[in-house]
């Protein structure tokens, strides 16, 4: 009887290690393309957060900047804080009477008839504030606090014949000087932007250090008196600056935001200018 071998095909150590070589080969490239796909999209998302950041910041700052009281502007450094600084404006009217020297210091005075909802915002007036030191350091016969308003009108009432508007000031006053157009700002509370570190903070409502005027966190009416505006912020390219008014033209303020995460970098250099004049 015939015996019947099977015969066995099989791989030879060569072919087995050929095969694994090129699995290998091709492992690695598919690697390699999925994190350089993972890597552009991961930069990608990073791009977009930062554009997004730094337009929403630059957009707020240069609206509430705009809306500054002239002069009010300034810079403040210390305690690791570097801010920019400036009163906000809530409305103007135009004054028909104010006590200057050699006037006697009054409690009162009268404005042009105005409606506006806004004042309920404000207590305090400025009356031609030509620096920072104007409005900063109290007492300067610039800024007043006042504590009511004859005011009641509607848009509508208002023409040649209303009657003047008679604010009362919390204390009597004498201010430094007249307005050349008789422009009175009603005026907010101060409002800061700190760079602190690697993050923007926003204050309001705050009060100064009495070592450097640097805000101070706290809270106002049962809130955080701050609020973080942005982070991944290079600290040492961003800056804040102040060019004062001249003949020519109305203050300047000039921001640099260096926006970082990861590998990309975005920088903001933007110039506002306040149309508002004293």
């Amino acid at each position: 009887m015939n015996k019947m071998w099977n015969k066995q095909n099989g791989f030879t150590l060569v072919e087995l290690v050929t095969v694994i070589v090129i699995i290998g080969v091709l492992a690695v490239s598919a690697t390699t393309f999925l994190r350089f796909g993972t890597q552009s999209y991961t930069d990608a998302a990073d791009r977009d957060e930062l554009i997004s950041t730094a337009r929403f910041v630059v957009e707020r700052l240069n609206r509430e900047v705009r809306n500054a009281l002239p002069n009010s502007m300034r810079i403040v450094n210390g305690s690791g804080k570097q801010c920019l600084e400036f009163t906000p404006i809530a409305r103007s009217a135009t004054y028909l009477d104010i006590p200057v020297a050699p006037e006697a210091a009054r409690n009162t005075i009268t404005l042009a008839p105005f409606a506006s909802a806004l004042v309920n915002n404000s207590s305090r007036i400025a009356v031609y504030a030509l620096n920072s030191n104007d409005v900063y350091d109290m007492p300067n016969g610039v800024i007043a606090g006042f504590e009511s308003l004859s005011l009641d009108y509607e848009k509508h009432e208002l023409n040649n014949s209303s009657v003047p508007v008679v604010l009362t000031l919390s204390a009597l006053t004498q201010f430094k000087t007249e307005s050349p157009t008789n422009r009175l700002y009603f005026i907010g509370t101060a409002t800061a932007y700190c760079l602190e570190g690697s993050q923007l903070f926003r204050y309001e409502g705050y009060v100064n250090s009495a070592i450097d005027n640097i805000p101070v966190r706290g809270t106002n009416n049962g809130k955080d008196n701050w609020s973080l505006m942005a982070e991944y912020i290079d600290n040492s390219a961003s800056s804040f600056d102040v060019a004062n008014a001249t003949l020519q033209r109305n203050s300047l303020v000039q921001v640099r935001l260096a926006f970082f995460k990861n590998s990309e970098t975005i920088v903001f250099n933007n110039e506002v200018q306040v149309p508002n004049v004293p």
